[in-house]
């Protein structure tokens, strides 16, 4: 049915003589005030929401992130024995090849040591000997019952003692021996000596255990360093293990440098109520430019997509979001919930809520639909399933979260429908 056209109310004069003229003026009124009420909310239409079209492009996607540059895997070199250093001819700074002298420890105590451990094992070799021919002559009497077994067994107790001691002797003087090359340091790798907090004079501890002992030098292969960046967990889902980046430090900042994305650390770090991943680059560094300690930026290639179905990044929620895009519509949040698919909207701890978007219709309606995303860019996200080139879908981000004066209609798509012969009803609405 058609509705009457709008008029405009006129009240009448009311009669001072009349004595139910007031009564009768009063309710004349109140009926046009509602009549003029229901015929300006008849002339209200539904404001179309913003929108954008799902359109074909390209994702670029980049993290980016700052860092400071660190060797990899540097070597603290220590020496194995104690004493005073008497020459150490590198310096921070210094470029080495494997097995060049770095520290030389005053050889005179671990050389004596040597000539004694020397003697002991002379001593002990010529015991030996004694004790090899008694047990011979022992065993030939014996064969001629000139000395009883008792002689026998006790002659060959002694002989296997003085193996015993000359053994111990021989490991005596190999210890000795290695103490002496040890009172020598020498490069256990090629690199570069990034510290040095000995010097010539200093009497040094040996290492004798892991942690123990004085560090000498330190050094690090320089030909190849790493940045060490903190990435935020919102962009991590990014960052892979193998993917390019690029480098920029403030020492040169016209010159990039190429790295790679050598390791992802499990542990987080939370730096005022902000959670981040320690994340390693790994940088070629041939041209020895790159030193220890310099600040940069760090741009991770994450993705690269080509002519992809993209929409702003605003249109997409989850489903643990549903309260926002209902109240827009004029429903409640568990109104909606009720007619969806109980796994697109699970609570149990562990479980991933849903992308959706709200697709604008042809018929000036619209519907909420489920749609599957890959890669995003901060402001265009890539959808995989869900929707076609040329589908419009709305801005939520930009919508007013207030109650409109004429609520759009919702349709829930059959994809994320429990029954699909079921859409939300008006009785539904608040």
């Amino acid at each position: 049915m058609t509705p009457p056209p709008c008029f405009r109310a006129t009240a009448p004069t009311p009669n001072r003589n009349h004595p139910m003229s007031f009564r009768y003026y009063a309710a004349v009124l109140a009926a046009a005030l509602l009549a003029a009420g229901a015929c300006g909310r008849a002339s209200e239409k539904v404001k179309p929401l913003p929108t954008a079209a799902a359109e074909r492009g390209d994702l670029a996607v980049r993290v980016q992130a700052s860092g400071v540059v660190e060797p990899v895997d540097p070597v603290d070199v220590k020496s194995k024995t104690a004493g005073l250093i008497t020459k150490m001819p590198v310096d921070v700074g210094s470029i080495v090849r494997k097995g060049d002298l770095i520290v030389q420890v005053d050889p005179r105590d671990v050389r004596n040591q040597l000539e004694q451990a020397m003697a002991d094992s002379a001593v002990s070799m010529a015991g030996l000997n004694q004790a090899r021919l008694q047990r011979n002559r022992a065993d030939s009497l014996f064969k001629t019952r000139v000395i009883t077994r008792t002689a026998v067994d006790s002659a060959r107790v002694n002989y296997a003692t003085a193996s015993a001691d000359y053994v111990s002797a021989r490991a005596n003087l190999d210890l000795a021996r290695q103490r002496v090359e040890d009172a020598t340091v020498r490069a256990p790798i090629a690199g570069t000596v990034v510290s040095k907090p000995a010097a010539t004079g200093q009497i040094i501890m040996a290492a004798t255990g892991f942690g123990g002992g004085t560090t000498v030098v330190s050094l690090a292969d320089l030909g190849r360093v790493r940045m060490r960046v903190t990435i935020d967990e919102s962009e991590m889902a990014n960052v892979r293990i193998g993917e390019t980046a690029n480098v920029v430090v403030d020492a040169f900042p016209d010159r990039p440098f190429t790295g790679q994305v050598e390791k992802i650390e499990p542990q987080a770090v939370v730096n005022q109520g902000v959670t981040f991943f320690p994340v390693l680059v790994n940088i070629s560094n041939k041209e020895g430019l790159l030193m220890p300690g310099m600040n940069g930026e760090v741009t991770i290639v994450a993705a690269d997509r080509k002519n992809v179905v993209r929409i702003p990044i605003d249109a997409v929620r989850k489903t643990t979001e549903l309260a926002p895009t209902a109240r827009l519509f004029g429903y409640t949040a568990d109104s909606l919930v009720t007619l969806m698919r109980p796994e697109l909207v699970s609570t149990t701890v562990g479980a991933n809520p849903t992308n959706y978007v709200v697709v604008a219709l042809s018929d000036s309606t619209y519907e909420l639909r489920e749609v599957k995303t890959g890669a995003n860019d901060l402001t265009y996200v890539e959808v995989v399933d869900g929707l076609r080139e040329g589908d419009r879908v709305a801005l939520l981000g930009s919508l007013s979260t207030g109650r409109p004066k004429v609520w759009p209609t919702l349709k829930i798509a059959s994809n994320m429908l429990r029954s699909p012969s079921v859409q939300p009803a008006g009785a539904a609405r608040k």
